[in-house]
């Protein structure tokens, strides 16, 4: 029993490792030409389900959620003055290297007082299906990247928990 267990875990621990590499590979993509020294956004704030677990993201992103279905969230920023590019432009962006694309949904909301592109997404990376959330937002100089990946169709829950993140969320240079 014990080491079924183990290897649940370990087969846990695996995915959720993919997940973030999967979300660390694509965000990463968005501020192409930037790297983990890359000048984030100072004085934001946000509110957190208090079910996401935050885990490390190795520095990629500012933050990083566990989710108990193995989902993972993250908010990735970066603010430098030469970033013109259409919200539609920075959702692909974080799409290079995936393959057999699928936009099933994708609309404008309001982030922070600012115009943000919300999509959803399933997409194949090396092989493996994924579902995605991508919530695209600017606001002055910065570029805010939320997303969420799981590796089994995203519930209305989590969804309803992600929206209410990135609404929750505020910038205010100082």
């Amino acid at each position: 029993m014990i080491q079924v267990i183990k290897l649940q875990l370990s087969v846990i621990s695996l995915v959720h490792y993919f997940l973030i590499s999967i979300l660390l590979l694509l965000t990463n993509c968005s501020i192409m030409g930037t790297s983990s020294n890359a000048n984030h956004a100072k004085n934001t704030s946000y509110l957190v389900p208090v079910h996401w677990i935050e885990t490390d993201s190795n520095g990629e992103s500012e933050k990083a959620f566990k989710l108990s279905s193995g989902a993972t969230v993250t908010l990735t920023s970066t603010c430098q003055s030469n970033r013109d590019n259409t919200l539609e432009a920075l959702t692909k962006e974080l799409l290079l290297g995936a393959r057999k694309i699928n936009y099933i949904k994708q609309e404008k909301i309001s982030i922070a007082n600012s115009q943000a592109l919300f999509s959803e997404v399933t997409a194949h990376l090396e092989g493996v299906h994924f579902y995605l959330q991508f919530i695209v937002a600017k606001k002055n100089s910065c570029i805010f990247d939320f997303s969420l990946v799981s590796a089994k169709p995203i519930s209305q829950k989590e969804s309803e928990d992600f929206f209410g993140f990135a609404k929750s969320f505020n910038y205010g240079k100082s």
